[in-house]
């Protein structure tokens, strides 16, 4: 039912400041595993971090394509995550059926399972 293993995933993020491109890829780690692998992810924890690329992009932005010249940076980074995941298969839960019969006192309080 628990399973843990170990992935590799490549993710990248863009950003104002070096930080928040960082931040930006590390934040879609869960969202990369959640689209490879079925089930709860209970942990992600990263073992490994390596810089595949890191760019740091500058130019000046106008206003009214005229007025206030100011430079502007932008980072993009690549990162290769290894992590370790703690995933629950929900697949293997066996879940217990009860069928509610249909009376006028379920259709007026709900469809509540008695205890």
């Amino acid at each position: 039912m628990k399973k843990t293993f170990q992935a590799t995933v490549q993710i990248e993020g863009i950003g104002q400041s070096k930080e928040l491109a960082i931040n930006t890829a590390l934040g879609s780690i869960q969202k990369k595993i959640m689209s490879n692998y079925k089930g709860l992810i209970l942990r992600i924890e990263p073992i490994d971090v390596t810089v595949i690329e890191a760019r740091e992009t500058t130019y000046t932005e106008r206003f009214f394509l005229l007025f206030f010249p100011r430079k502007r940076n932008q980072y993009k980074v690549v990162l290769e995550v290894e992590v370790n995941v703690f995933l629950l298969d929900v697949e293997e839960i066996v879940f217990e059926k009860t069928d509610m019969p249909d009376n006028m006192r379920n259709m007026l309080l709900g469809n509540q399972i008695n205890k």
